[in-house]
């Protein structure tokens, strides 16, 4: 082997061992690439390289061509290249602040905040109680007080 291709053979191995130690920095890389199917192309192609590395093989956008994203979701969880969605999450009110538009604003203790997306009657709800926010249908989200009583809102942070 002459030393210009015991050198290329080098530089090629680690430029590949390079890689493989740090697939989720190539990943992040494409968003560098200016051309929009080219970024696009090497997303998928370090997406399945990532997959790989946790051990999880990778859906094929050809697996999931035309598929609901909902239907995609569920596919991704069972392969394990995703986490599952949370129904709802519980959290105490730190702080709730009624805008001029009659809407309260809530601030949870996970550092969320949420916007009730209606002015309607009194939640009878107040800092240091634990709400529950449901996820509900078309992406939208149910605020419940320990009253009973809730709200639609939206997350505003």
């Amino acid at each position: 082997m002459t030393n210009a291709v015991a050198c290329a053979a080098l530089a090629l191995s680690l430029a590949i061992g390079a890689r493989a130690a740090d697939p989720v920095g190539e990943l992040l890389a494409c968003r560098g690439i200016p051309d929009e199917a080219a970024r696009l192309r090497c997303f998928d192609r370090q997406a399945e390289v990532v997959a790989r590395a946790r051990g999880s093989p990778a859906l094929a956008p050809k697996q999931t061509f035309g598929l609901a994203p909902g239907a995609i979701a569920e596919r991704e969880v069972a392969a394990g290249t995703r986490r599952p969605d949370l129904s709802r999450i519980s959290a105490r009110i730190v702080r709730m602040v009624q805008a001029t538009n009659g809407r309260y604003l809530f601030t949870l203790d996970n550092d969320q905040v949420w916007e009730q997306l209606l002015a309607e009657g009194d939640l009878l709800a107040k800092p240091g109680q634990t709400v529950q926010i449901s996820r509900g249908f078309l992406d939208s989200y149910w605020l419940k007080a320990p009253s009973g009583r809730g709200c639609k809102v939206t997350r505003v942070r």
